[in-house]
């Protein structure tokens, strides 16, 4: 499947106090703890939407030939102007992989699980104790929705709107990391507290 990751990495990071994303996690930062397994994956590209500390960000990412990184100038607008700026730089693609930039643990086994399920269905979605996950895949047939959201909704609309022909797949666990709560956890290695997905079972 021609698909792309989308990876959305312009917020503020109110509740953490600086960007969080360039905090130190192993032998690099946490984005590129989350930048790792799509790039280990089959996507074509990595697409990274920058907004807030948008140089900062961008240095905690790295390098790499599948790397591409647009600026969300309205990032402040919320979720959706950068899922729509991303989306932009992904239109020869069949598919998108929608994933947020402070939620570790996703692998590369799961993002291609992910493509062979949607070669059958318009959206892929993986599960976790019976709730939706991260990161989710867009077929083509979705963008044009993907295009109208607005404010900081995100894809959750678009989600519950076609969850009934979504393919579901067994997800990962995930560390949202949105605090020094959080980040103290996922330093330690506790297990990650429950996502607040959909409900889908």
């Amino acid at each position: 499947m021609n698909a792309a990751a989308i990876v959305l990495a312009a917020g503020a990071a109110r509740r953490m106090g600086r960007p969080k994303l360039a905090l130190p996690y192993r032998d690099g930062t946490l984005l590129q703890a989350a930048l790792r397994p799509l790039l280990a994956s089959p996507v074509r590209r990595v697409v990274v939407v920058l907004g807030h500390a948008a140089d900062d960000v961008r240095r905690a990412a790295g390098t790499g030939p599948r790397l591409r990184f647009v600026v969300n100038e309205g990032w402040a607008e919320g979720m959706a102007s950068s899922l729509i700026a991303g989306l932009a730089a992904c239109d020869d693609c069949d598919a998108v992989l929608v994933a947020l930039g402070d939620k570790l643990g996703v692998t590369a086994e799961l993002v291609e699980r992910m493509l062979a399920a949607g070669a059958g269905a318009p959206l892929v979605v993986p599960v976790v104790g019976g709730r939706s996950s991260h990161p989710v895949l867009f077929g083509r047939a979705l963008f044009g929705e993907l295009r109208a959201l607005a404010g900081d909704s995100g894809a959750r609309d678009v989600v519950l709107r076609h969850r009934s022909a979504a393919a579901l797949v067994t997800g990962e666990p995930l560390h949202d990391v949105d605090d020094d709560a959080d980040y103290r956890a996922l330093l330690e290695g506790r297990s990650p507290r429950r996502d607040d997905g959909i409900l889908l079972s």
